[in-house]
């Protein structure tokens, strides 16, 4: 799969607003995928081994792991741009400045709901490392 992510988004770049905005939007369905494959239609298929479920669950904390640098670094970018002389809101009934310092102000409060959820995760993946299923003599899953 990471072949995949580095045809289409390479790490070193060319990076763009189109490919950040892009990589962003397959983000989303991948989570959107994840929740369909893992869902009651499929789960006893897709998470009948807890090996799997392990698994999940460390690329979902990398995951979330990564998310944290990816909001600071968007709040700097929000900081910066309320300094922008071309920043407004339009919805105009305020300046764009104070919309921008407020979404940062968010963000950086996110980011600690984040990072609480992370410590979360992290005790999970700690527990489920341990867990596995035993294949029966048939080697057929029940």
């Amino acid at each position: 799969m990471s072949d995949v992510i580095a045809t289409h988004w390479p790490y070193d770049g060319p990076h763009s607003r189109d490919s950040v905005t892009s990589a962003a939007g397959a983000m989303a369905e991948l989570v959107r995928y994840l929740n369909n494959a893992t869902g009651p239609g499929n789960a006893s298929v897709t998470l009948e081994w807890a090996s799997t479920i392990d698994q999940l669950l460390h690329g979902v904390d990398r995951a979330i792991g990564g998310l944290d640098q990816l909001l600071g670094q968007l709040t700097v970018a929000l900081t910066a741009q309320a300094d922008s002389a071309s920043l407004y809101d339009d919805r105009r009934d305020r300046p764009g400045r104070d919309t921008a310092l407020a979404a940062a102000a968010q963000l950086r409060r996110a980011r600690r709901t984040l990072q609480a959820l992370a410590l979360d995760v992290v005790h999970v993946v700690d527990a489920t490392h341990h867990l596995g299923n035993r294949v029966p003599e048939d080697g057929e899953q029940s």
